[in-house]
Order: structure tokens, then C-alpha cells, then sequence
């Protein structure tokens, strides 16, 4: 792999917004979060396991040691707003379509909440 390929951030869309697949409503919208979401685990899988294995190695720590961790307040805080960045990945193609229906004048608006 190239320099410049290593360096090239990930796309979080695809081109064309009214690409569909499926004529099911929001079967499609489905489909890429589940994509989105398979594609964030397997990362993370992958990394805990080399993770695993050098601490294995190592002797760094035990799983009881592990499964006992709690994060300090700044930690999860950290966590926290990274969660929140993971969610807007993942539910992109919803808010996309949704911002897409509120700026097409030809839609009508939507029921007023009881």
C-alpha cells in the first residue's frame, strides 16, 4: 500500500443520494447501517485480539484485572463524546435522507405533534 493511500481518510457516503437497491422504504438506509456497524466492529475486533496477544505475551495483566477497570471521569468523558462521533457515523444515511426531505420544497410538511 502506497504513502498517500495510508493517508486518505475514509468516506462515510456514497455518491448519489438516491441510490436504492431495495424497494422496501428504508430498507436500503438499513442495509448501510448494518454495513456501517459491521464494518466499525470488525476494527475494533481485529485490534482487541492483536491487543490481547501482546499483553498475553507480555504478562501485562490478567483478565480479572480487566473485567475490574473502571474509567476515571476523564476517560469517560473521552468514551463519551467518541461514542457520540461512532453514532453520527453510523446513523448518517438517516440524517442525510432526512435533511434531504426537509430542504425539498416539493415534500409536504410534516403532521404536527399531538
Amino acid at each position: 500500500m502506497t504513502a498517500a493511500a495510508e493517508k486518505k481518510p475514509l468516506r462515510y457516503s456514497v455518491r448519489g443520494k438516491n441510490t436504492q437497491f431495495f424497494s422496501g422504504e428504508g430498507v436500503d438506509e438499513l442495509v448501510s447501517i448494518t454495513m456501517a456497524l459491521a464494518q466499525e466492529l470488525w476494527v475494533v475486533k481485529e485490534r482487541l485480539a492483536a491487543f490481547e496477544a501482546v499483553a498475553t505475551k507480555k504478562k501485562v495483566f490478567t483478565a480479572k484485572e480487566i473485567e475490574g477497570f473502571k474509567f476515571t471521569p476523564a476517560q469517560r468523558a473521552k468514551l463519551d463524546a467518541e461514542s457520540q462521533a461512532f453514532i453520527d457515523r453510523v446513523f448518517f444515511v438517516l440524517r442525510e435522507r432526512v435533511e434531504g426531505l426537509a430542504a425539498d420544497p416539493d415534500e409536504p410538511p410534516a403532521p404536527k405533534e399531538p
